[in-house]
Protein backbone atom coordinates (compact mmCIF):
# COMPACT_ATOMS: atom_id res chain seq x y z
CA UNK A 1 0.00 0.00 0.00
CA UNK A 2 1.19 3.72 -0.47
CA UNK A 3 1.79 5.13 2.42
CA UNK A 4 1.55 8.83 3.44
CA UNK A 5 4.11 8.93 6.26
CA UNK A 6 4.25 12.44 8.54
CA UNK A 7 6.87 14.05 10.68
CA UNK A 8 5.27 15.75 13.46
CA UNK A 9 7.13 19.44 14.66
CA UNK A 10 7.49 19.93 18.21
CA UNK A 11 4.31 21.74 19.76
CA UNK A 12 3.93 25.52 19.65
CA UNK A 13 1.82 26.85 22.84
CA UNK A 14 -0.21 29.78 22.71
CA UNK A 15 0.57 30.75 26.39
CA UNK A 16 0.71 34.23 26.97
CA UNK A 17 2.66 33.97 29.84
CA UNK A 18 5.16 31.73 28.46
CA UNK A 19 5.36 32.30 24.61
CA UNK A 20 8.91 31.97 24.00
CA UNK A 21 9.13 29.07 26.54
CA UNK A 22 9.43 26.23 23.74
CA UNK A 23 11.43 27.38 20.40
CA UNK A 24 12.72 23.90 19.51
CA UNK A 25 15.96 24.72 20.98
CA UNK A 26 17.78 22.06 23.89
CA UNK A 27 17.77 24.98 25.84
CA UNK A 28 13.93 25.05 25.29
CA UNK A 29 13.71 21.68 25.56
CA UNK A 30 14.17 22.01 29.53
CA UNK A 31 12.56 25.13 30.21
CA UNK A 32 9.54 22.25 28.85
CA UNK A 33 10.69 20.17 31.29
CA UNK A 34 10.80 22.72 33.50
CA UNK A 35 7.00 23.59 32.54
CA UNK A 36 5.39 20.68 33.04
CA UNK A 37 6.77 19.88 37.23
CA UNK A 38 4.14 21.88 38.54
CA UNK A 39 0.49 21.49 38.59
CA UNK A 40 0.38 25.10 37.20
CA UNK A 41 2.49 24.72 34.69
CA UNK A 42 0.54 21.08 33.17
CA UNK A 43 -2.80 23.28 33.69
CA UNK A 44 -1.58 26.06 31.70
CA UNK A 45 -0.59 23.52 29.35
CA UNK A 46 -4.17 22.35 28.93
CA UNK A 47 -5.37 25.54 28.62
CA UNK A 48 -3.12 26.23 25.87
CA UNK A 49 -4.06 23.36 23.63
CA UNK A 50 -8.00 24.98 24.17
CA UNK A 51 -6.27 28.14 22.78
CA UNK A 52 -4.94 27.24 20.16
CA UNK A 53 -7.57 25.67 18.94
CA UNK A 54 -9.89 28.60 19.28
CA UNK A 55 -7.46 30.46 16.75
CA UNK A 56 -9.56 31.79 13.36
CA UNK A 57 -7.04 29.50 12.01
CA UNK A 58 -9.00 26.53 13.35
CA UNK A 59 -12.18 26.67 15.33
CA UNK A 60 -12.03 30.55 15.71
CA UNK A 61 -12.92 30.46 11.92
CA UNK A 62 -11.85 27.90 9.15
CA UNK A 63 -13.07 25.11 11.27
CA UNK A 64 -16.71 26.31 11.80
CA UNK A 65 -18.44 30.06 10.25
CA UNK A 66 -16.11 30.45 7.88
CA UNK A 67 -14.03 27.79 5.76
CA UNK A 68 -16.13 24.72 6.49
CA UNK A 69 -19.63 26.33 6.29
CA UNK A 70 -18.01 27.82 2.71
CA UNK A 71 -17.56 24.24 1.95
CA UNK A 72 -21.54 23.63 2.98
CA UNK A 73 -22.56 26.41 0.23
CA UNK A 74 -24.31 28.67 3.32
CA UNK A 75 -22.61 31.75 1.60
CA UNK A 76 -24.20 32.57 -1.62
CA UNK A 77 -22.95 36.09 -1.53
CA UNK A 78 -19.69 34.75 -2.74
CA UNK A 79 -19.60 35.67 -6.70
CA UNK A 80 -16.46 36.41 -8.10
CA UNK A 81 -13.35 36.14 -7.94
CA UNK A 82 -11.82 38.48 -5.51
CA UNK A 83 -13.57 37.07 -2.77
CA UNK A 84 -10.88 35.00 -0.19
CA UNK A 85 -13.22 32.31 -0.12
CA UNK A 86 -14.21 32.30 -3.92
CA UNK A 87 -12.08 28.75 -4.51
CA UNK A 88 -13.57 27.09 -1.71
CA UNK A 89 -16.89 27.62 -2.46
CA UNK A 90 -16.28 26.33 -5.49
CA UNK A 91 -14.47 23.45 -4.47
CA UNK A 92 -11.29 23.82 -6.48
CA UNK A 93 -8.61 22.42 -4.03
CA UNK A 94 -6.10 23.01 -6.29
CA UNK A 95 -6.22 26.55 -6.26
CA UNK A 96 -2.96 27.72 -4.76
CA UNK A 97 -4.98 29.90 -2.18
CA UNK A 98 -7.33 27.08 -1.35
CA UNK A 99 -3.84 24.66 -1.86
CA UNK A 100 -2.15 26.54 1.12
CA UNK A 101 -5.78 27.07 3.18
CA UNK A 102 -6.28 23.27 3.26
CA UNK A 103 -2.76 22.61 4.03
CA UNK A 104 -2.55 25.27 6.41
CA UNK A 105 -5.63 23.21 8.78
CA UNK A 106 -3.61 19.58 8.49
CA UNK A 107 -0.71 21.63 9.88
CA UNK A 108 -2.69 23.12 12.65
CA UNK A 109 -4.79 20.01 13.55
CA UNK A 110 -1.88 18.26 14.20
CA UNK A 111 0.19 20.90 15.89
CA UNK A 112 -2.39 20.69 18.34
CA UNK A 113 -2.29 16.70 18.53
CA UNK A 114 1.72 17.77 19.33
CA UNK A 115 0.69 19.64 22.00
CA UNK A 116 -1.82 16.94 23.28
CA UNK A 117 0.57 14.50 22.78
CA UNK A 118 3.21 16.59 25.15
CA UNK A 119 1.41 17.16 27.57
CA UNK A 120 0.16 13.26 27.87
CA UNK A 121 3.97 12.43 27.95
CA UNK A 122 5.32 14.83 30.30
CA UNK A 123 2.88 14.77 32.78
CA UNK A 124 3.77 10.89 33.52
CA UNK A 125 7.05 11.83 34.73
CA UNK A 126 5.58 14.38 37.45
CA UNK A 127 2.00 12.63 38.04
CA UNK A 128 3.03 13.27 41.84
CA UNK A 129 2.89 17.09 41.52
CA UNK A 130 -0.63 16.78 40.70
CA UNK A 131 -3.38 16.48 43.30
CA UNK A 132 -5.65 13.22 44.07
CA UNK A 133 -8.19 13.20 41.06
CA UNK A 134 -6.21 15.94 38.92
CA UNK A 135 -4.47 13.24 36.89
CA UNK A 136 -7.56 11.46 35.95
CA UNK A 137 -9.09 15.20 34.88
CA UNK A 138 -6.14 16.58 32.75
CA UNK A 139 -5.25 13.02 31.27
CA UNK A 140 -8.50 12.51 30.30
CA UNK A 141 -9.29 15.84 28.93
CA UNK A 142 -5.75 15.76 26.80
CA UNK A 143 -7.04 12.26 25.61
CA UNK A 144 -10.71 13.55 24.26
CA UNK A 145 -9.10 16.64 22.52
CA UNK A 146 -6.64 14.55 20.59
CA UNK A 147 -9.52 12.42 19.67
CA UNK A 148 -11.63 15.15 18.88
CA UNK A 149 -8.56 16.87 16.30
CA UNK A 150 -7.65 13.62 14.80
CA UNK A 151 -11.76 12.93 13.92
CA UNK A 152 -11.95 16.54 12.01
CA UNK A 153 -8.76 15.42 10.09
CA UNK A 154 -10.73 12.12 9.06
CA UNK A 155 -13.56 13.99 8.37
CA UNK A 156 -12.19 16.39 6.24
CA UNK A 157 -8.50 14.32 4.72
CA UNK A 158 -9.87 10.39 4.02
CA UNK A 159 -13.10 8.54 2.43
CA UNK A 160 -15.98 8.08 4.92
CA UNK A 161 -17.36 5.19 5.63
CA UNK A 162 -20.42 5.82 3.46
CA UNK A 163 -18.06 5.80 0.42
CA UNK A 164 -17.03 2.72 -1.76
CA UNK A 165 -14.69 0.76 0.87
CA UNK A 166 -14.34 3.96 2.57
CA UNK A 167 -13.74 1.92 5.55
CA UNK A 168 -10.52 0.13 4.28
CA UNK A 169 -9.00 2.96 2.24
CA UNK A 170 -6.11 4.84 3.17
CA UNK A 171 -6.92 7.74 5.47
CA UNK A 172 -4.90 10.03 7.89
CA UNK A 173 -1.57 8.91 10.35
CA UNK A 174 -3.02 8.81 13.98
CA UNK A 175 -0.71 10.70 16.13
CA UNK A 176 0.12 9.00 19.74
CA UNK A 177 3.15 10.12 20.52
CA UNK A 178 5.36 13.51 20.33
CA UNK A 179 8.70 12.21 18.68
CA UNK A 180 10.24 13.23 14.41
CA UNK A 181 9.49 9.73 13.73
CA UNK A 182 7.34 8.90 10.78
CA UNK A 183 3.60 8.10 10.81
CA UNK A 184 2.19 5.50 8.32
CA UNK A 185 -1.51 6.51 7.03
CA UNK A 186 -4.12 4.48 8.41
CA UNK A 187 -7.59 2.81 6.85
CA UNK A 188 -10.58 5.09 7.68
CA UNK A 189 -11.29 2.08 9.85
CA UNK A 190 -7.73 1.79 11.77
CA UNK A 191 -8.37 5.21 12.53
CA UNK A 192 -12.02 5.44 13.88
CA UNK A 193 -10.63 2.25 16.14
CA UNK A 194 -7.85 4.70 17.84
CA UNK A 195 -10.08 7.60 17.80
CA UNK A 196 -12.91 5.44 19.65
CA UNK A 197 -10.18 3.90 22.19
CA UNK A 198 -8.86 7.19 23.56
CA UNK A 199 -12.36 8.54 23.74
CA UNK A 200 -13.24 5.22 25.56
CA UNK A 201 -10.34 5.77 27.89
CA UNK A 202 -10.55 9.64 28.48
CA UNK A 203 -14.89 8.71 29.76
CA UNK A 204 -13.71 6.16 32.09
CA UNK A 205 -10.66 8.89 33.60
CA UNK A 206 -13.75 11.49 33.97
CA UNK A 207 -16.13 9.44 35.10
CA UNK A 208 -15.44 9.10 38.70
CA UNK A 209 -13.94 12.71 39.05
CA UNK A 210 -15.26 15.11 36.68
CA UNK A 211 -18.14 17.49 38.42
CA UNK A 212 -19.84 17.42 34.82
CA UNK A 213 -20.03 13.94 34.72
CA UNK A 214 -22.53 11.19 36.22
CA UNK A 215 -21.55 12.30 40.29
CA UNK A 216 -22.57 15.57 38.68
CA UNK A 217 -25.44 15.49 42.00
CA UNK A 218 -22.37 15.47 44.95
CA UNK A 219 -21.21 18.68 43.25
CA UNK A 220 -22.15 22.31 43.87
CA UNK A 221 -21.70 23.22 40.33
CA UNK A 222 -22.45 27.12 40.57
CA UNK A 223 -19.25 27.64 42.89
CA UNK A 224 -16.74 24.96 41.69
CA UNK A 225 -13.04 26.58 41.95
CA UNK A 226 -9.78 25.24 40.66
CA UNK A 227 -9.14 23.32 38.00
CA UNK A 228 -13.16 22.26 38.00
CA UNK A 229 -14.44 25.66 37.40
CA UNK A 230 -15.77 26.23 33.87
CA UNK A 231 -15.93 22.51 33.04
CA UNK A 232 -19.09 22.99 31.72
CA UNK A 233 -17.47 24.09 28.48
CA UNK A 234 -14.38 22.22 28.41
CA UNK A 235 -13.92 18.61 27.22
CA UNK A 236 -15.69 16.81 30.30
CA UNK A 237 -17.11 13.67 30.63
CA UNK A 238 -20.66 14.46 28.30
CA UNK A 239 -18.23 16.13 25.74
CA UNK A 240 -16.47 13.07 25.52
CA UNK A 241 -19.37 10.80 25.67
CA UNK A 242 -21.35 12.90 23.06
CA UNK A 243 -18.02 13.07 20.47
CA UNK A 244 -18.36 9.21 21.11
CA UNK A 245 -21.88 9.03 20.06
CA UNK A 246 -20.82 11.65 16.98
CA UNK A 247 -18.12 8.93 15.78
CA UNK A 248 -19.88 5.96 15.80
CA UNK A 249 -22.71 7.48 14.16
CA UNK A 250 -19.86 8.29 11.69
CA UNK A 251 -18.78 5.00 11.73
CA UNK A 252 -22.51 3.71 10.36
CA UNK A 253 -22.77 -0.12 11.24
CA UNK A 254 -25.39 -1.05 13.32
CA UNK A 255 -23.42 -2.07 16.23
CA UNK A 256 -21.88 1.53 16.71
CA UNK A 257 -25.42 3.10 15.90
CA UNK A 258 -27.15 1.43 18.27
CA UNK A 259 -23.67 2.68 20.91
CA UNK A 260 -24.58 5.87 19.81
CA UNK A 261 -27.93 5.91 20.62
CA UNK A 262 -26.76 4.81 24.06
CA UNK A 263 -24.42 7.73 24.49
CA UNK A 264 -26.49 10.22 22.89
CA UNK A 265 -29.69 9.85 25.34
CA UNK A 266 -27.22 9.63 28.61
CA UNK A 267 -25.89 12.84 27.48
CA UNK A 268 -29.71 14.22 26.97
CA UNK A 269 -30.90 12.29 30.45
CA UNK A 270 -27.98 14.30 32.79
CA UNK A 271 -29.97 17.02 32.60
CA UNK A 272 -27.34 19.17 32.73
CA UNK A 273 -27.56 20.71 29.16
CA UNK A 274 -31.26 21.73 28.65
CA UNK A 275 -32.44 22.71 25.32
CA UNK A 276 -33.73 26.72 25.42
CA UNK A 277 -36.94 27.56 25.72
CA UNK A 278 -38.71 30.76 24.46
CA UNK A 279 -37.94 32.72 28.27
CA UNK A 280 -34.79 32.04 28.14
CA UNK A 281 -34.01 34.27 24.43
CA UNK A 282 -32.69 37.70 24.89
CA UNK A 283 -30.41 40.14 23.45
CA UNK A 284 -27.60 38.38 25.51
CA UNK A 285 -24.84 35.28 25.52
CA UNK A 286 -27.67 33.58 25.66
CA UNK A 287 -28.49 33.98 22.13
CA UNK A 288 -26.02 31.35 20.98
CA UNK A 289 -28.01 28.76 23.04
CA UNK A 290 -24.94 28.56 25.17
CA UNK A 291 -26.71 26.52 27.94
CA UNK A 292 -27.03 23.83 25.31
CA UNK A 293 -23.44 23.43 24.87
CA UNK A 294 -21.31 20.06 26.00
CA UNK A 295 -17.68 21.37 24.45
CA UNK A 296 -17.59 25.20 23.58
CA UNK A 297 -14.39 27.28 22.96
CA UNK A 298 -13.80 30.90 24.17
CA UNK A 299 -12.95 33.09 21.42
CA UNK A 300 -12.35 36.92 23.03
CA UNK A 301 -10.89 37.55 19.24
CA UNK A 302 -14.29 36.63 17.35
CA UNK A 303 -15.41 39.99 16.83
CA UNK A 304 -12.69 41.77 15.76
CA UNK A 305 -11.19 38.62 13.80
CA UNK A 306 -14.54 37.27 12.03
CA UNK A 307 -17.52 39.06 13.17
CA UNK A 308 -16.50 42.94 11.96
CA UNK A 309 -15.10 41.40 8.95
CA UNK A 310 -17.30 39.02 7.60
CA UNK A 311 -20.92 38.90 9.11
CA UNK A 312 -21.19 43.19 9.94
CA UNK A 313 -24.09 44.90 8.76
CA UNK A 314 -22.27 47.68 7.35
CA UNK A 315 -19.11 45.38 6.01
CA UNK A 316 -19.13 47.03 2.10
CA UNK A 317 -15.59 44.56 1.70
CA UNK A 318 -15.57 41.80 -1.11
CA UNK A 319 -14.86 39.28 1.54
CA UNK A 320 -18.26 39.41 3.59
CA UNK A 321 -19.81 36.25 3.87
CA UNK A 322 -24.13 36.15 3.85
CA UNK A 323 -26.67 34.55 3.08
CA UNK A 324 -29.16 34.96 0.02
CA UNK A 325 -32.61 35.33 -0.14
CA UNK A 326 -33.19 32.44 -1.77
CA UNK A 327 -30.23 30.31 0.41
CA UNK A 328 -32.47 31.42 3.44
CA UNK A 329 -35.39 29.90 2.01
CA UNK A 330 -34.17 26.74 1.60
CA UNK A 331 -32.70 26.69 4.91
CA UNK A 332 -35.62 27.92 6.51
CA UNK A 333 -39.22 28.00 4.32
CA UNK A 334 -41.64 30.79 5.07
CA UNK A 335 -43.72 28.07 7.17
CA UNK A 336 -40.71 28.02 9.57
CA UNK A 337 -40.53 31.76 9.68
CA UNK A 338 -41.18 31.48 14.04
CA UNK A 339 -37.91 29.06 14.05
CA UNK A 340 -36.44 30.21 17.09
CA UNK A 341 -32.90 30.27 14.89
CA UNK A 342 -34.09 31.68 12.24
CA UNK A 343 -35.17 34.64 14.69
CA UNK A 344 -31.72 34.73 17.03
CA UNK A 345 -28.62 33.72 14.55
CA UNK A 346 -29.58 35.59 11.13
CA UNK A 347 -30.11 39.85 10.58
CA UNK A 348 -31.55 40.79 7.21
CA UNK A 349 -30.03 43.56 5.64
CA UNK A 350 -31.44 44.84 2.50
CA UNK A 351 -31.01 41.28 -0.20
CA UNK A 352 -28.45 40.19 2.15
CA UNK A 353 -29.17 37.84 5.47
CA UNK A 354 -26.23 37.88 7.79
CA UNK A 355 -25.06 35.74 10.75
CA UNK A 356 -25.22 37.64 14.22
CA UNK A 357 -25.07 33.85 16.30
CA UNK A 358 -21.48 35.26 17.61
CA UNK A 359 -22.69 38.82 17.88
CA UNK A 360 -23.21 38.79 21.65
CA UNK A 361 -21.19 35.43 22.49
CA UNK A 362 -17.53 34.94 22.47
CA UNK A 363 -18.82 31.06 22.69
CA UNK A 364 -17.51 28.66 19.66
CA UNK A 365 -19.88 25.74 20.12
CA UNK A 366 -18.33 22.73 18.99
CA UNK A 367 -20.51 19.92 20.73
CA UNK A 368 -24.25 20.76 21.75
CA UNK A 369 -27.07 18.44 23.05
CA UNK A 370 -29.57 19.22 20.30
CA UNK A 371 -26.66 17.27 18.00
CA UNK A 372 -27.27 14.70 20.71
CA UNK A 373 -31.08 14.77 19.85
CA UNK A 374 -30.59 14.30 16.60
CA UNK A 375 -28.25 11.30 17.02
CA UNK A 376 -31.08 9.63 19.10
CA UNK A 377 -33.45 10.55 15.99
CA UNK A 378 -31.74 9.03 13.73
CA UNK A 379 -30.29 5.96 15.65
CA UNK A 380 -33.49 5.24 18.01
CA UNK A 381 -34.61 1.53 17.81
CA UNK A 382 -38.05 2.53 16.37
CA UNK A 383 -40.27 5.44 14.16
CA UNK A 384 -41.95 5.95 17.31
CA UNK A 385 -39.03 6.58 19.94
CA UNK A 386 -37.49 8.54 16.87
CA UNK A 387 -40.16 10.66 16.51
CA UNK A 388 -40.22 11.51 20.21
CA UNK A 389 -36.82 12.82 20.20
CA UNK A 390 -37.20 14.80 17.29
CA UNK A 391 -39.97 16.70 18.23
CA UNK A 392 -38.67 17.51 21.68
CA UNK A 393 -36.02 19.60 19.23
CA UNK A 394 -38.43 20.55 16.97
CA UNK A 395 -40.84 22.31 20.36
CA UNK A 396 -37.76 23.75 21.54
CA UNK A 397 -37.07 25.56 18.47
CA UNK A 398 -40.68 26.93 18.44
CA UNK A 399 -41.83 24.66 16.07
CA UNK A 400 -44.88 22.46 15.33
CA UNK A 401 -44.32 18.39 16.07
CA UNK A 402 -43.60 16.36 12.60
CA UNK A 403 -44.25 13.34 11.47
CA UNK A 404 -41.26 11.14 10.74
CA UNK A 405 -41.50 8.15 8.07
CA UNK A 406 -38.90 5.55 6.80
CA UNK A 407 -39.03 7.85 3.66
CA UNK A 408 -38.18 11.06 4.75
CA UNK A 409 -36.51 10.33 7.76
CA UNK A 410 -33.24 11.47 6.02
CA UNK A 411 -34.37 14.63 4.63
CA UNK A 412 -35.72 16.02 7.71
CA UNK A 413 -32.55 15.05 9.28
CA UNK A 414 -30.46 17.15 6.78
CA UNK A 415 -32.64 20.07 7.01
CA UNK A 416 -32.59 20.27 10.60
CA UNK A 417 -28.34 19.84 10.42
CA UNK A 418 -28.70 23.07 8.07
CA UNK A 419 -30.57 24.98 10.58
CA UNK A 420 -29.02 23.91 13.66
CA UNK A 421 -25.86 24.04 12.65
CA UNK A 422 -25.32 27.03 10.50
CA UNK A 423 -22.41 29.21 11.21
CA UNK A 424 -20.66 26.17 12.79
CA UNK A 425 -19.25 23.84 10.41
CA UNK A 426 -21.04 20.43 10.73
CA UNK A 427 -23.38 20.44 7.73
CA UNK A 428 -20.69 19.42 5.34
CA UNK A 429 -20.13 16.74 7.27
CA UNK A 430 -23.66 15.26 8.02
CA UNK A 431 -23.78 15.43 3.99
CA UNK A 432 -20.74 13.72 3.73
CA UNK A 433 -21.26 11.30 6.39
CA UNK A 434 -24.55 10.32 4.76
CA UNK A 435 -22.96 9.54 1.52
CA UNK A 436 -24.95 12.94 -0.84
CA UNK A 437 -24.11 13.36 -3.81
CA UNK A 438 -25.42 16.59 -4.22
CA UNK A 439 -23.74 19.57 -2.41
CA UNK A 440 -25.11 20.70 1.10
CA UNK A 441 -28.18 23.31 1.56
CA UNK A 442 -28.15 24.67 -2.18
CA UNK A 443 -28.33 20.46 -3.61
CA UNK A 444 -27.12 20.63 -7.16
CA UNK A 445 -25.58 17.09 -8.19
CA UNK A 446 -22.09 16.82 -7.98
CA UNK A 447 -20.45 14.81 -10.77
CA UNK A 448 -17.45 13.75 -8.62
CA UNK A 449 -19.06 13.93 -5.06
CA UNK A 450 -15.78 12.40 -3.59
CA UNK A 451 -13.59 15.20 -5.32
CA UNK A 452 -15.69 17.44 -3.26
CA UNK A 453 -15.73 15.52 0.24
CA UNK A 454 -12.52 14.21 0.38
CA UNK A 455 -10.33 17.23 0.44
CA UNK A 456 -6.40 16.15 -1.04
CA UNK A 457 -3.61 15.31 1.71
CA UNK A 458 -1.06 17.59 1.46
CA UNK A 459 1.74 17.29 -1.08
CA UNK A 460 4.49 19.90 0.44
CA UNK A 461 7.29 18.34 2.51
CA UNK A 462 6.74 19.97 5.46
CA UNK A 463 5.30 18.09 8.29
CA UNK A 464 5.01 15.14 6.27
CA UNK A 465 6.79 13.09 3.25
CA UNK A 466 5.04 11.02 0.39
CA UNK A 467 6.82 8.05 -0.38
Amino acid sequence: MKKTLLFILLPLFTLTSCEDWFDITPKSELKADDFFETEQGMRDALIGIYATMADEKLYGGLMTMTYMDVLGQYYSSIGNTLHSFYYAYNYDYTNSTEEARKDGLWKALYNGIANANSLLEKMEANRSALPEGEYELIRGEALGLRAYLHFDLLRLFAPSPAMSNGLNRPAIPYVDRLTNQLFARLTTAEVLQRIEADLTEARSLLAEVDPYGPHHSDYDLDNLTGIRKGREYRMNYYAVTGVLARVLLYEGSTGSKNQAFTYATEVIDSGLFPLISSADLSGTDQNGFVQENLFALEDVGLEDNIVDIYFNVGNTSSNYLALTGNTLDNIFPASLSMDYRRLWWIETSGSDNLITKYNYSERVPLVKVSEMYLIATETAPNLTEATEYFNQLQYHRGLPNDELTAGNIQDKLLAEYAKEFIAEGQTFFAYKRMGMNVTPVTKRVLPDAEAVYVLPIPTENTNFTNQ
